[in-house]
Parts: structure tokens; C-alpha cells; sequence
């Protein structure tokens, strides 16, 4: 098929699949004001105490309620005196199966709570130490337990691009098998995950180092016996500030989706992309309603994943089509796209076009990575698309009030600035060198704030005065792969290893860690909405099949 600059395309709405998620049993949230998740309030309509035998009362507990055949989950984490306590408004009446995370514990099961309008149900837990811890540790807490250079371990943390850590240590390939694993490994596309590999249009050679990464990886799995030969490692639980939060989980239609980006539209919803397979969703926070809609094919052939959800002046998604090589916006009018090609004679065969950013005078910036750099302008009305070369690649973008474009550079650790007006590029070294910078935004006073990736820190770019400041994150491999400031002046950021999320204050340099409930959920981007009281920060777990809401109260 061929694509020409200013090409557009308008899909049928037979491409239209809808999706309503049972919701029986579950709470439609955030229609009542927040209350503390981990207090005495009277308000609590399910609340109890969690103990084990070795600690006593736990605080850092998360206990998670889910209806009987509900898709929508809410968790609560336990204060200093093990106390957890569900607001009356977060759960409806009905049956409820309870679970929780505390790393080297198991929940004595209660079986099904049945909970009642009008009254406080209390169910106290039992904890009892897990048999099975290695299957509650994070990437993270793999990173930390197996022996290994720096280097090596971050070679295996590069498995979280696909699957967790734990599918590597709990193999039993010895070197010979391992190398034909990496070689068929190679060659799956970056949107590849364990429940939907997708292969590269072409052939990917074994890389340098193979070998011995085959052979670092057979020392730290189950090749030579059926115990690992090191110490498990974990973090601490949740405790003070990082305990009052109110946290929920909205299960996707589909098990092999991937929602890569999580954005909130002016109205309230919540729209994703998914990282895999052609299709763009909406989650309506106030009913929990799910609707996803197929995306044309805009070049047949390549892989049909997306990237990046932004929104017009008129609330429309855009997002970027990566190997279709193109740019999709959504009419939420007609429930159609359309689609803008980036030019043949500025793209290669492996060109992608992954980002969008938003101009202030309704154009849309869109980028080429790999083999053609490139940032290329679209005026929508007409269809032209001005192209703009780069002297190296970038990752994430975002405009300013100007219209200019920001840009991180994953592979090089700096931020890019192209003037709309001129056409000129200025790079800019982060003040970490190979920082890692990766995904960020621009916030009201034009700063744009972003995720070093390698550095495991939060950067800050003025765009105004041309300065930096960074911020670290105490947790090892934290690796911040986004960074977005809400009303109050906090900064927020996530982590593919660590399921954790992290709040930073930037005035004193404070980071609050926040526990996630579920599992390695490989987070990318984050958003958050400042309308609601609290904030509402939106995630999607990547490999979970999951939109995750976290809510701080405090």
C-alpha cells in the first residue's frame, strides 16, 4: 500500500467493538468524598485488623476487595495499629472474595464477605508465612536476591520489557538452551509481551555478548537444581503516608490486552492505547463502562499496536501508530478515524511513529525513532505535514504554550527543544550523563518534567530559563519512565520493575513510595486528573490487562 503526505483515511463504525464490564458487586467509585482508607471512621462499611503471629498487628498491609464476578477491584492499605477500613461509598452491597499483598505472607482465607447496606461489616485477617515466596517477589526484589555485576543485572532487568523477571530465574534453561532463547527473543518486537509475541518484520542477529549472558543467566535459574543458591530479597511494606490511599483496578475486556498509556480527556474519561493489538478504549470512571473500537490498518503488513494518547481542543485522542508508520485521530462525534501518514521520503521500513504532542493552535507533532529521526508538524485542516530532521533518536514528546516541541532521549540522556517558528534544534545535556531521560510533561509554567529511566531519578527542564534539577528515588532500580505534576505541586512518576508509584515533593525533595496490588503490572506512562478531590493518578498495567487508579489521602 501506498501512503502519500497528506493522506487521510475515515473508518467505518462496523471496526466499533463495545464492551460493558460486569459490574455486580463492585462500587461505581469516586461519586462521595474520600475518606481516610485506614481510620476508625464510623463511615467504613467494611474495616477489621490484620495480624499474624510473628509481627502481631501489620501495618503496610494492602487488603483488596473484589465482588463475586465483578471486574472492578478496590484496595485499602493497614495503618500502624493493622487497621483497614473500606468507605461506605467505595463498595455496594453484596459478596465479596477478599485478598491481600505482604510480601512473605499468605491471607488465612475468610471466605466470602457479604457485605451489607446500612452497617460496618468487621472481618479481621489472619496472615500465616507464605511456602512460596519467590512467587510474591517484584522485579525489583529478583534484581536485589540474584548474585551479579551491576551489568549483568541489568541486562536481566531488560527482560521487563515482556515479561517479569521471574519467568528468567524460574527457568531451567541451561547455556546452550539459553542461547537459542535470546536469539528467539531478538527478534520479538518491543510490543511483544508473554500473552501476544509479535515478531519483527525482519531478522534480528544474535548481538555480541550473547554468550555470555546465556551463561550469567544458567547460574541464576533452576538449570543445576530445583533451589535458587541465594538469599530472597525483599522491601519493606507500606508504612505511614504511604499507607492512606485508596486504590482501584479495572479489569480490561481482553486478558492479551497491553494498555501501554492510560490518558484522562477533558471530560473525565479515561482513554488507552494498546501496545499489541489495533484497538483504542474508554473507561468511564463513573459507571466503570468499558468501549473499545478497532483501528483501520493504515499500512498493511506491520504490527498494529499503538502509543500515546493525547487530546485536541475538541477532546478528540490522537495516538501514534508506531510500525504503521502513522498518526490516528478519534472523532468521539462519529466514532471514526482518521488517519495522517508520515512521508515516505522522511520514514524507512523500520521507522515508527510513536508519539504525539499537542500544538496550542490545533496542529499535532508526531515523530519518526530509529534509522529516520524526525519531528514532523500536521495541520489537521489541510492535511500538510512540515518535517523537521533530529541529530539523534528521541522517545518522549510534549509541546509547551508556545507550540514548541520537547523531546527525551532514551539512548542519549538529553532533552531536545525545536522551535515551531525556526525550525531550530538545541540539545540539552541532562545533568546525570545517559540519564536515561524516557517519557514527560509539560506543566502550566512550562516546565517539562520527565522519568530518567537509567539514572533512577525525576528530571526537571525549564523551558523558559534552560535549567535542570533532578531528584532521586530511594528505591534501587527504580527506573521513573514518566513524570507529570498535578494541581497541588506534587510530581508523579512509576516504575516497569518496582510496582511501585511514586509521589515527589519537589520543595524538599520528599518521595512517597505507593504499593501497587497486583503483581508486576509493568507500568509506562502516567496521568493524572487535578479536577478530582483527591487526584486521581491513571496507570495502565501493560501486562496485566489492567486501568489503575490510585488516589492519596494525605
Amino acid at each position: 500500500m501506498l501512503h502519500f503526505p497528506f493522506l487521510k483515511r475515515r473508518s467505518s463504525p462496523r471496526f466499533v467493538l463495545a464492551v460493558f464490564l460486569c459490574l455486580s458487586g463492585a462500587s461505581l467509585h469516586g461519586l462521595g468524598p474520600a475518606q481516610s482508607s485506614n481510620s476508625n471512621s464510623s463511615d467504613a462499611i467494611l474495616s477489621g485488623v490484620v495480624t499474624s503471629q510473628v509481627e502481631g498487628e501489620m501495618e503496610g498491609v494492602l487488603v483488596t476487595a473484589k465482588g463475586v464476578g465483578a471486574s472492578v477491584a478496590v484496595t485499602v492499605v493497614t495503618n500502624d495499629g493493622g487497621r483497614y477500613a473500606f468507605p461506605r461509598s467505595r463498595l455496594q452491597p453484596g459478596p465479596y472474595r477478599i485478598s491481600i499483598r505482604a510480601v512473605g505472607y499468605d491471607l488465612e482465607d475468610p471466605g466470602t464477605v457479604e457485605v451489607r447496606a446500612g452497617s460496618t461489616q468487621n472481618v479481621n485477617l489472619r496472615l500465616r508465612a507464605t511456602r512460596d515466596l519467590a512467587s510474591q517477589l517484584s522485579n525489583v526484589e529478583w534484581l536485589l536476591s540474584v548474585p551479579g555485576t551491576e551489568q549483568q543485572r541489568n541486562a536481566l532487568g531488560s527482560c521487563v520489557g515482556c515479561h517479569a523477571i521471574a519467568f528468567a530465574v524460574k527457568s531451567t534453561h541451561d547455556t546452550t538452551a539459553w542461547r537459542s532463547v535470546l536469539h528467539r527473543m531478538r527478534n520479538y518486537s518491543s510490543p511483544s509481551f508473554w500473552l501476544n509475541p509479535i515478531k519483527w518484520p525482519w531478522e534480528v542477529p544474535p548481538r555480541a555478548g550473547d554468550a555470555d549472558l546465556a551463561e550469567y543467566l544458567s547460574s541464576i535459574n533452576l538449570s543445576s537444581g530445583p533451589d535458587w543458591k541465594y538469599e530472597l530479597k525483599t522491601l519493606p511494606r507500606p508504612k505511614g503516608v504511604a499507607t492512606r490511599v485508596i486504590i482501584t483496578e479495572y479489569d480490561l475486556p481482553r486478558r492479551e490486552s497491553q494498555p501501554h498509556d492510560a490518558s484522562v480527556a477533558p471530560d473525565g474519561m479515561v482513554w488507552y492505547s494498546d501496545f499489541g493489538l489495533p484497538y483504542l478504549g474508554r473507561l468511564d470512571p463513573r459507571s466503570g463502562e468499558i468501549k473499545e473500537w478497532r483501528i483501520p490498518v493504515a499500512r498493511a503488513g506491520a504490527p498494529e499496536g499503538s502509543l500515546d494518547v493525547k487530546f485536541d481542543r475538541e477532546g478528540n485522542p490522537w495516538i501514534g501508530l508506531l510500525l504503521q508508520r502513522s498518526v490516528a485521530k478519534f472523532d468521539v462525534k462519529t466514532e471514526t478515524f482518521e488517519t495522517w501518514a508520515i512521508p515516505e521520503e522522511k520514514a524507512s521500513e523500520r521507522s515508527r511513529a510513536g508519539m504525539v504532542a499537542m500544538g496550542p493552535d490545533g496542529k499535532v507533532w508526531l515523530k519518526t525513532s530509529v534509522d529516520t529521526y524526525g519531528a514532523h508538524l500536521l495541520d489537521p485542516s489541510s492535511g500538510d505535514i512540515t518535517s523537521y530532521p533530529l541529530p539523534l533518536s528521541f522517545y518522549g514528546t510534549d509541546s509547551n504554550s508556545k507550540g514548541d516541541l520537547y523531546l527525551a532521549s532514551l539512548s542519549d540522556g538529553v532533552i531536545g527543544e525545536l522551535i515551531a517558528k525556526t525550525g531550530k534544534v538545541t540539545i540539552y545535556p541532562t545533568p546525570t550523563p545517559r540519564s536515561g531521560s524516557r517519557r514527560g510533561h509539560i506543566d502550566e509554567q512550562d516546565r517539562f518534567w520527565f522519568g530518567e529511566f537509567f539514572a533512577h531519578k525525576i528530571g526537571m527542564f525549564d523551558t523558559t530559563t534552560k535549567q535542570f534539577r533532578e531528584w532521586p528515588i530511594p528505591t534501587p532500580w527504580a527506573g521513573p519512565y514518566d513524570a507529570i505534576r498535578d494541581r497541588k505541586g506534587y510530581v508523579w512518576a512509576g516504575g516497569m520493575h518496582t510496582d511501585l508509584i511514586y509521589r515527589l515533593n519537589p520543595v524538599d525533595g520528599e518521595v512517597t513510595e505507593y504499593l501497587l496490588p497486583t503483581l508486576s503490572p509493568n507500568f509506562r506512562n502516567i496521568d493524572v486528573d487535578s479536577s478530582t478531590d483527591p487526584v486521581s493518578v491513571w496507570l495502565g498495567a501493560n501486562h496485566q490487562a489492567k486501568i489503575i487508579r490510585l488516589e492519596p489521602l494525605e
